[in-house]
């Protein structure tokens, strides 16, 4: 893996905004970055997965390559995979706003994630989707860091962002600023004003750096960090 190499916020943005369909006999799974996705689960247990990896040989560090090359990329892949003796389901990431041409993509069941990253860094890749175990909640994992924005694309951030959030964005380590670039104008909301959060309303189920926190209500957050003897009441 390169060291050296970032990811801008506004790709991981985009990561975290694409669909991801499993195509699995004539059914069709949607998988999104940071959700639960209850017929997931469904599959993975049919199959006696505890693990699972969605993700492509193509256009290796978002730089488009022909239909060809993806091609040949996705089916070496997938013949890595079978080898391995890794059970595969065919798949597709696409852009729901059709900025960018549909991916090949495949979901290992019971890859590894070690055995993930080493695929991804072999093709190529900025990020892959990990389900930890039949719970299924979809993470977006990334093999690089968030990048610094440009002084231009800070600028235009924070003109997005309404002006109450403004100061506690301001207060905000950089790499904590960067993760939550990449996250959705509500998450934005959510993380920069925990005095508004309504206790009876479910949290992100995982964190913008991509943590998982399980599932309940910012209620449960509050009395499983008390029984610990936390005292702060977000991650």
């Amino acid at each position: 893996m390169n060291t050296n190499r970032t990811i801008a916020p506004w790709l991981v943005k985009a990561y975290r905004n694409a669909h991801y369909f499993v195509h699995h006999g004539e059914e069709i799974y949607l998988l999104k970055a940071g959700e639960v996705n209850h017929a997931l689960s469904d599959l993975l247990n049919t199959y006696g997965a505890t693990s699972a990896a969605f993700i492509t040989a193509c256009n290796p560090y978002s730089q488009v390559r022909s239909e060809e090359e993806n091609q040949a990329a996705h089916q070496k892949l997938v013949a890595e995979l079978t080898q391995a003796g890794i059970e595969t389901i065919e798949g597709l990431g696409t852009d729901p706003h059709d900025d960018w041409d549909a991916e090949p993509s495949v979901l290992a069941l019971g890859l590894s994630r070690s055995h993930a990253e080493q695929l991804a860094d072999q093709y190529g890749q900025n990020a892959f989707l990990w389900i930890a175990n039949a719970n299924a909640l979809v993470n977006l994992k990334l093999r690089y860091p968030v990048a610094d924005p440009s002084a231009e694309e800070l600028e235009e951030w924070f003109d997005e962002l309404p002006v109450h959030l403004h100061a506690a964005a301001k207060q905000l380590p950089k790499a904590e600023r960067n993760w939550l670039m990449t996250v959705s104008n509500k998450e934005q909301e959510h993380w920069l004003a925990p005095g508004s959060w309504d206790w009876n309303t479910p949290w992100p189920q995982a964190r913008p750096d991509g943590c998982a926190i399980s599932i309940g209500t910012e209620l449960d957050r509050m009395f499983k960090l008390t029984s610990n003897g936390l005292e702060k009441l977000y991650p």
